[in-house]
């Protein structure tokens, strides 16, 4: 959608031009669809390259984000949002209230890969498959949650970790992850979108794993 906005020049505050810009039709933030409301935009010129700087608003998350527009020719052409748009994995509210800690560094890992950081996520992978387990073991053993936080994530899983299917995604993660830290890998055919895939099918047996525990917690009504 194309508006008409003033814009201010930044070195002459008291001057002002009307432009025809076309509005961001998506936040940045919460990649949502929106309307956005224009706050402010500023020319600027560097070494005889003209810019265009638009703060808009958000009315879906409220936050606000910047629009950067090419002013070369008389009609300006978007070339940046900021910041960059990400997608994070939502989880649902079970696995969020067993493991928030897991969900947030999963999230973080999800953004530096995105921003191309691939010799680094593989780690933040690795480390959101150690609290997501150990919180799932301490759920399940609340009397040994001081034990399951001092040992080693192999430690945990042999212990604590009985359902097959949970142990072996565990694991097997955990496995990539590792290669993920060391000079010399030991799994040459798999990589982080093998893993992810294990922690995808990892957190769905444990949130169904939560869905039969709380259904065993109902009692027959009489």
């Amino acid at each position: 959608m194309t508006k008409t906005i003033q814009a201010l020049y930044s070195g002459e505050p008291l001057e002002n031009e009307l432009l025809d810009i076309e509005f961001p039709n998506q936040c940045p933030y919460c990649n949502t669809g929106i309307e956005a409301k224009h706050l402010e935009t500023y020319i600027a010129t560097y070494n005889n390259v003209s810019s265009l700087y638009s703060l808009f608003f958000c009315p879906k998350c409220e936050h606000c984000f910047i629009a950067i527009y090419d002013y070369s020719n008389p009609y300006p052409t978007r070339i940046e949002i900021l910041p960059n748009s990400r997608n994070k994995t939502i989880f649902e509210d079970k696995i969020q209230n067993l493991s928030s800690d897991f969900v947030s560094i999963y999230n973080q890992a999800e953004i530096a890969e995105q921003s191309g950081l691939n010799h680094i996520c593989g780690l933040g992978y690795r480390k959101s498959v150690e609290f997501l387990v150990k919180d799932f073991s301490i759920h399940n053993n609340p009397n040994d949650t001081e034990s399951i936080k001092s040992m080693t994530l192999a430690q945990c899983i042999n212990k604590y970790i009985k359902e097959d299917k949970i142990k072996t995604l565990a694991e097997r993660s955990v496995w990539i992850g590792n290669d993920e830290t060391h000079y010399v890998r030991k799994h040459d055919d798999r990589n982080i979108s093998d893993m992810k895939q294990f922690i995808k099918a990892l957190v769905y047996f444990i949130s169904m794993t939560l869905v039969v525990e709380d259904a065993a917690s109902m009692n027959p009504k009489k």
